[in-house]
């Protein structure tokens, strides 16, 4: 099974933003720098036509709500 450009866009939001948050732990993100920018820059440019703020906000509730516990 081939993953759509949809489906790899929320695998590239949720990795970045798991990296922005490990670099906002370790003090290397800029003060002023949001997440959003962060995923903005962050994603390949022949994946932003799948890019939308909805999109971002969806993935962002689901992994707020959907916390993993590590055994």
């Amino acid at each position: 099974m081939t993953l759509t450009n949809r489906e790899k866009v929320v695998i590239l939001i949720s990795q970045a933003m798991a990296l922005y948050s490990i670099r906002m732990q370790e003090g290397k993100i800029p003060e002023r720098q949001s997440i959003i920018d962060f995923i903005l820059k962050s994603i390949p440019p022949h994946y932003k036509s799948e890019l939308s703020m909805g999109l971002i906000d969806d993935v962002f509730a689901f992994v707020s709500n959907n916390s993993m516990e590590l055994s």
